[in-house]
């Protein structure tokens, strides 16, 4: 009696070991949607009569949303300094910069990118960014030095991302190039990126 009912049994056993998926087969799913991220790199600015500034860490932070696969949106804050290259003239006589030489540089800007894959999980971004841009010290002008100046800015960046086997989480690597507009500043930023979509 017992012998056919184990037989029926271990029979059944193939079955259900085939009809259950298995767990490496099972393809990871790249998140889109509402994401944020913390960047930190270097910023320099390029221009100037000391032809480039020193190179100085760069903070920035974002959110935005992936609207579809390949577009995403994005506000982005970030934060930098041009040390040591003069945008304004030297003083008669001197090597003395007339205005200052070294000042933070502010961004507020709204980014856009489109993601081209290159590889599974494995993206190229082209991105365009604008918004509004903050000087304090002022490099440019004829006011004064110590008033922080605000203008517009533009720009264009080339990345990489990955979305890691973590989920939620990709990196990448970023470099972005603004132009500020009024005192005709360059400035260009290079940094890795950590990614969190929700």
């Amino acid at each position: 009696m017992k012998t056919p009912l184990l037989t029926a049994v271990l029979a059944l056993l193939p079955t259900a070991a085939l009809s259950a998926t298995a767990p490496e087969g099972v393809p990871l799913e790249v998140r889109r949607g509402f994401f944020t991220e913390a960047d930190i790199g270097v910023f320099f600015t390029v221009g100037g009569l000391n032809r480039y500034s020193n190179a100085q860490t760069y903070l920035q932070l974002g959110v935005g949303y992936d609207i579809s696969d390949r577009v995403s949106l994005g506000l982005h804050f970030g934060l930098g300094a041009s040390a040591a290259n003069c945008f304004a003239s030297y003083l008669p006589g001197t090597n003395v910069c007339a205005r200052s030489d070294n000042f933070s540089v502010v961004f507020a800007d709204v980014t856009a990118g489109y993601l081209v894959p290159l590889a599974t999980r494995f993206y190229l971004v082209p991105k365009l960014a604008a918004g509004m841009s903050r000087l304090d010290l002022s490099p440019t002008g004829s006011g004064d030095p110590a008033e922080p100046q605000t203008m517009p800015n533009a720009g264009v960046g080339i990345g990489v991302e990955y979305a890691t086997p973590l989920d939620h989480f990709s990196v990448g690597a970023d470099v972005m190039a603004r132009y500020l507009i009024g005192p005709n500043i360059p400035t260009f930023a290079v940094f890795p990126r950590v990614k969190y979509t929700f």
